[in-house]
């Protein structure tokens, strides 16, 4: 949905577009989609294996930066945000110089919890606890009571650091002190393309953080392929989509899948030069592991999604609204509301009430493996990373540097 003045502002670079929206007009002319190798059986014991969690804990989301937010989120000095659903409590706040810094939310006197959701600070922060005194680098500069500390150094009690990346406006953070993030957690074409985009400019307009009753692969399973959606979404999106076609390329062990919109027809009668795939698709950017960018013609929607330790059947799930310029009129605002009320319908209401239903039925027996056909190319692609970062080579770790 759109307002009805506005155009697609975004800009994935235009050769892209026409190249990419080329692709899937012959796709739909041969009345085909992007198709795997050949059929793929992923284990039911990878959704409900304890064990299994466990390596994926270690191998996914402690050995590699994870992608935590939006710039525009830190937008002024001071400004601050935090973060729990990795199992590691993170802080990531604004400097006056401008740049980034993220820490352990820990205070290093009695352990209290320094900062809560998102605000902004002055100079300082200070803990609630006793009032010890950090600087917006996580530097101590008190140690209270005066006199109280004989014989130790502020320094010996700095907050401890968690390496922060800022690329094209999206922040990463590595979540284990002392593992450095040594190089851009983006690069190549994916990068260029992600950065065309402009992210650092837009306005967060609001996140909505869900605990389910599945397995969190199963979250990105869901924007994976649109097979289901003249099943499952007769009464939300399917009138939107084009269903039963997409276009798919890997890059790495991230992803770009387009879901094209029935809108996208009326190019086959434009010149090339007016192309905009932007307008006429849902673009969805995989970040491995957890991280999925769906750009849905005029704003953009984050999924983050993380396990809850030590049980396989439940994931917590964070979905954020992003728009190009801030929501100033009532109107604005309603049209927002409108695009996260569609979006829990179908997502919450819809996909994730199977998701549920499939997570009980791996405890029947019915089966051993669940099978992906070549025509969902996407979930082929994520789950051979996943056996890749978790027992294979270690292409994963082109993330991490200690």
């Amino acid at each position: 949905m759109s307002l009805p003045d506005q155009r697609s502002e975004a800009m994935m670079d235009h050769h892209t577009q026409v190249s990419l929206t080329r692709k899937i007009l012959d796709l739909l002319e041969q009345g085909s989609t992007s198709l795997a190798e050949s059929i793929f059986l992923n284990p039911v014991s990878s959704y409900t294996c304890p064990e299994h969690l466990e390596l994926e804990q270690a191998r996914l989301f402690r050995s590699s930066a994870l992608m935590i937010g939006l710039s525009c989120q830190l937008a002024g000095p001071g400004d601050y945000l935090t973060d729990d659903l990795s199992g590691v409590p993170i802080a990531i706040v604004r400097t006056s110089e401008g740049g980034l810094s993220a820490f352990i939310n820990v205070c290093r006197h009695r352990g209290a919890r320094l900062l809560d959701g998102r605000g902004t600070l002055k100079a300082t922060l200070s803990c609630p606890y006793h009032g010890w005194v950090y600087d917006l680098h996580g530097r101590l500069r008190q140690l209270l009571p005066n006199d109280s500390f004989q014989g130790l150094q502020c320094a010996e009690r700095n907050l401890v650091r968690l390496s922060v990346l800022e690329q094209d406006g999206l922040i990463w953070v590595h979540p284990v002190p002392g593992q450095r993030i040594a190089s851009p957690c983006l690069s190549g074409v994916l990068a260029d393309e992600i950065g065309h985009y402009g992210f650092q400019s837009f306005s967060h307009y609001e996140t909505r953080l869900l605990r389910k009753s599945f397995n969190w692969k199963i979250v990105i399973e869901t924007f994976l392929e649109n097979w289901h959606f003249p099943f499952l979404h007769r009464q939300t999106v399917l009138s939107i989509f084009l269903p039963a076609i997409s276009q798919f390329e890997p890059f790495g062990h991230d992803a770009r899948l387009i879901m094209p919109r029935r809108s996208l027809l009326t190019l086959r009668d434009q010149p090339q030069e007016k192309w905009d795939l932007l307008k006429h698709s849902l673009v969805i950017y995989l970040l491995f592991p957890n991280t999925l960018l769906l750009w849905q013609g005029d704003h953009l929607e984050v999924w983050r999604v993380y396990p809850v330790p030590d049980k396989p059947g439940q994931c917590l799930a964070e979905v954020a609204l992003y728009t190009r310029h801030a929501a100033t009129s009532t109107r604005e605002r309603a049209h927002w509301d409108k695009n996260m009320a569609l979006l829990l319908e179908t997502v919450v209401e819809e996909d994730f009430k199977v998701s549920e239903q499939i997570q009980q039925g791996f405890h029947s027996g019915a089966q051993q493996h669940l099978t992906f056909g070549r025509n969902e190319p996407a979930l082929r692609h994520f789950h051979r990373a996943i056996q890749q970062a978790l027992h294979g080579d270690g292409v994963l770790m082109v993330r991490t540097s200690i």
